[in-house]
């Protein structure tokens, strides 16, 4: 037995040799395409991750800008400031779902909500006293926010721990609201 013969299914050797060389070239560009879809899916990725870190820090440093206008401070709000306000927000409520990470979306999120009852961040809560005006509570949600979006953006695991003016403005908002409800009933 000196010549070994390969067959596959019964062929001789040559078109067994066709075959196996056939089914490598097929394997090599399934893996191929496979290799590239995935690096073109992770690069879109990467490009939605830095367009929405864009809109939305634009959108949360604007916002920054405009709570240190006089209209924050006084609550004689503008038309012009409202529409801006009501712009930047429309802004993150688009860019938030293009996050991955759920935490984020739900921080932000919290931030918007916030946003949306600015006036009633003061509300008689635990620091009435310690925030006599909104406008510093809402640029420090904000400034809380950026810093979110900039852990995220870092690749950090956690993070940061909601601020002191964000947890009292969630529950001063929640407080009014249940007051409102109180009051309605």
């Amino acid at each position: 037995m000196d010549h070994v013969t390969i067959a596959l299914f019964g062929l001789n050797k040559d078109y067994t040799i066709a075959l196996v060389g056939f089914a490598g070239t097929i394997l090599g560009a399934v893996v191929a395409y496979l290799s590239m879809r995935y690096q073109v899916n992770r690069q879109e990725r990467e490009q939605q991750l830095a367009h929405a870190t864009k809109e939305c820090g634009q959108a949360l440093l604007t916002l920054l800008r405009l709570f240190r206008k006089p209209e924050a401070a006084g609550g004689d709000a503008t038309e012009v400031w409202q529409s801006d306000i009501v712009d930047q927000m429309d802004v993150l409520k688009l860019t938030i779902p293009l996050f991955q990470r759920e935490d984020l979306r739900d921080r932000l999120n919290a931030t918007v909500d916030i946003l949306a009852n600015w006036h009633y961040v003061i509300f008689d809560g635990p620091h009435r006293d310690e925030y006599p005006e909104s406008g510093p509570v809402i640029r420090a949600v904000l400034q809380h926010a950026v810093d979110c979006l900039g852990a995220t953006r870092r690749g950090a695991r956690r993070l940061p721990k909601p601020s002191e003016e964000f947890t009292t403005a969630r529950h001063n908002i929640g407080e009014y609201f249940a007051w409102d409800a109180e009051a309605s009933a």
